[in-house]
């Protein structure tokens, strides 16, 4: 695992979390839902390519 994936996935909780502040504050409250699910789904999608990487390099390593 590299300190990059730990780095990209913090920054993008900073920034929504900053992101939600904004909307909250403004009384958009339902947008700043919206934006707390759709930071989620990216950093799963993120995780997930990580783990297919993972994955891959496992079966290439026990390919004989």
């Amino acid at each position: 695992m590299d300190i990059t994936l730990i780095l990209k996935i913090a920054g993008l909780g900073l920034g929504l979390w900053a992101v939600q502040e904004i909307l909250k504050n403004s009384g958009m409250g339902k947008a700043a839902d919206y934006v707390g699910i759709a930071g989620t789904l990216v950093v799963v999608m993120i995780m997930v390519n990580e783990i297919m990487g993972f994955f891959t390099t496992v079966q290439t390593f026990f390919t004989f």
